[in-house]
């Protein structure tokens, strides 16, 4: 089995599925790479790989409850939440991105791998958290490098439900991000260092 299902032993049973459906959303990736910019490097063919199993790091990390609905903020290419969804098919989700071109991609690349839990939208954090039908919402908020942590917790206060939780994907700056960290409505969080270089934090909140 490839590194970039390491994650996915427990899911035996639709290992089959899972691995067809990953492999065709990252081809996809890379064949949409040639017209709109989803992902920068030199090497797509690599990234594509590393930013799959990033994503599926959650699966193995206790901490992680992964519930439904699941709201993926600037998701950009559907990372990491397309890959998150596919191993997690009862688990309903929302790719949250503002480029347009990007949410016609994802739109476009949702229809053809038939995945009907996955709904986008295309407009920015900032407003859908001033949309009161958003407000307490979501079980699960993942984001992987789209905003600081300030922004991310402040819009989780809002669209998490008690007890949800928040699902960060960070460079090395993390450490910075949590200086003067508001715990009152936030669980201390907890750090997982990933082999890619990225660290992961996870919230819940209070």
């Amino acid at each position: 089995m490839s590194h970039i299902f390491k994650y996915l032993k427990e899911f035996t049973n639709k290992q089959t599925n899972v691995h067809n459906l990953l492999e065709n959303y990252r081809k996809s990736i890379i064949i949409g790479n040639k017209s709109v910019n989803l992902v920068s490097g030199k090497n797509v063919e690599n990234l594509t790989k590393l930013l799959l199993s990033d994503s599926l790091l959650v699966l193995s990390w206790s901490v992680c409850q992964i519930r439904s609905p699941l709201i993926d903020i600037g998701t950009g290419a559907g990372i990491p939440g397309i890959p998150i969804l596919i191993a997690k098919p009862d688990v309903n989700g929302v790719l949250l991105d503002s480029n347009r071109r990007k949410t016609l991609f994802l739109k476009k690349t949702i229809d053809n791998l038939n995945l009907t839990s996955i709904d986008v939208i295309c407009d920015r954090a900032e407003n859908i958290v001033n949309e009161t039908d958003m407000h307490n919402c979501f079980n699960t908020i993942v984001s992987r490098a789209a905003a600081p942590l300030c922004d991310l917790l402040s819009w989780g206060e809002s669209l998490l439900k008690s007890g949800g939780e928040l699902i960060a994907w960070k460079g090395s700056s993390y450490e910075n991000e949590l200086i003067g960290f508001n715990s009152i409505n936030w669980s201390d969080p907890n750090i997982l260092n990933t082999e890619s270089g990225l660290t992961l934090l996870h919230f819940v909140k209070s």
